[in-house]
């Protein structure tokens, strides 16, 4: 059997996107679809494409295509779907935003997945094989995390992507925010792999470098010192996503730096506690506590990608200086500056619904670089000149190169590379960002 997988393409069905295209520095891939293809029949012959820097060969023959959509790439992905079903080839649709709207997605699709892939594909194929396909294949995204199957890296083009060794040990996030997508669709719970599971396969890795995909390592802190422990023999670097309080923790942040990680993506969010953000601190004085967070991992070497979020409705518009001035004065090495985005599926975005403050159809425009709801405190105008002078001050030549100084203190040649990608990669698009939306900047 010939099997498809398609990762859409985020702009190639978008007007207002076109122009942009994601740096290398900025891209690795996800487990969705490599997981999906590990869980296949040995006997079926599998390809794999990434539609943002692949062509998707709509005339080759394949018995079953399987998209995997994002809010972003929705429209992308339908378009991709009506190519195939055209031609009699049967699609499936799976991923984040056919588990947010699974009677929209539907539509598109001759069969749907809603949630996670481990106790719904399996069953998918067999009854793809036997002639009895379902239009709706629903999982309890509750499958225990042992004895799973390896992520199949061999079907991606590696160099398009700054590395392909992306690993996952636990899924879950206790926060439980309400914009976030993971916990509104799949629960707050978090499941682990065995520790031991995850060690081989990542000594499995090609390469000394690898991604740690969990959505919080700033948690369950007994398993997360087993694993560190567990690496430090493996001589090992690695980056992966955490919450500010992962540096309240002496132990762990000794065990971080021997373990080899080398750098983290810290959701700060907001300088100031927001209503439905527990991961937020309730601080009189967040910006000295997420200063010395900063601080301490620097002294462990590891470097900070601070990533906020603008458009809470306690914010006015004094929050895009006070930002700015911190992530500047903190010496963070990157940051990530988005605007709030209601994804369906999540308590945002049906209290917003009900507020009657949704301002925005188009799944295309939800791409936290737009506004797609009414603020409270702001006009859309005056929040998107602010929010865009703010990140085009953050990215100028002298702030990127006083950041890649210093960070050379810390760093090796390869990761001061990919660091000074990331910085060049975001100014880059927030310049062409202005230069293809000028009335929001």
């Amino acid at each position: 059997m010939d099997i498809t997988l398609i990762y859409p393409s985020q702009r190639k069905s978008n007007p207002g996107f076109k122009w942009w295209k994601q740096p290398r520095s900025h891209r690795y891939p996800g487990l969705g679809l490599l997981t999906v293809a590990a869980l296949c029949p040995s006997y079926c012959r599998i390809k794999l494409v990434d539609d943002d820097c692949e062509k998707i060969d709509t005339k080759e023959n394949t018995d079953l295509v399987g998209i995997s959509v994002l809010t972003i790439n929705a429209f992308r992905a339908y378009e991709i779907s009506q190519h195939f079903r055209e031609k009699n080839t049967t699609v499936v649709l799976g991923g984040m935003h056919v588990s947010a709207c699974p009677e929209e997605a539907a539509k598109h699709a001759d069969a749907i997945v809603i949630g996670e892939a481990e106790d719904t594909w399996p069953i998918l194929l067999q009854d793809f094989e036997e002639g009895t396909l379902k239009k709706v294949y629903r999982s309890s995204n509750s499958s225990e995390l042992s004895n799973m199957p390896r992520p199949r890296r061999d079907l991606l083009v590696k160099k398009k992507y700054v590395t392909v060794n992306t690993v996952q040990a636990t899924r879950g996030c206790p926060f439980n925010c309400e914009f976030c997508s993971i916990t509104s669709l799949f629960g707050p719970r978090t499941r682990f792999r065995p520790v031991g599971e995850v060690i081989e396969e990542i000594k499995s890795l090609e390469g000394k470098i690898f991604l740690l995909n969990d959505d919080n390592i700033a948690q369950m802190s007994g398993y997360y010192r087993t694993l560190f422990q567990r690496l430090i023999p493996l001589k090992k670097t690695w980056a992966g996503n955490a919450s500010w309080n992962i540096a309240k923790d002496e132990e762990m942040l000794k065990l971080l730096e021997k373990s080899g990680c080398r750098g983290l993506f810290i959701g700060f969010e907001s300088l100031s506690p927001q209503p439905g953000v527990k991961k937020i601190s309730a601080s009189a004085d967040n910006i000295l506590l997420y200063k010395e967070t900063v601080q301490k991992l620097h002294e462990r070497r590891i470097k900070v990608i601070g990533a906020f979020i603008f458009g809470f409705d306690h914010e006015d518009e004094s929050v895009f200086d006070r930002t700015l001035e911190f992530i500047l004065d903190s010496q963070m090495d990157a940051a990530q500056l988005n605007v709030l985005t209601p994804f369906p599926g999540t308590p945002l975005y049906r209290r917003l619904k009900k507020e009657g403050r949704i301002t925005e159809s188009s799944w295309n425009n939800y791409m936290t670089s737009k506004l797609c709801f009414q603020l409270q405190h702001m006009s859309e105008k005056t929040f998107m000149e602010k929010f865009t002078r703010m990140k085009r001050k953050f990215h100028t030549y002298p702030n990127i190169g006083v950041r890649i100084l210093r960070a050379a203190k810390i760093s090796t040649p390869f990761e001061l590379g990919v660091l000074l990608g990331i910085n060049l990669g975001n100014r880059k698009s927030i310049v062409k960002f202005m230069r293809h939306h000028p009335t929001q900047s």
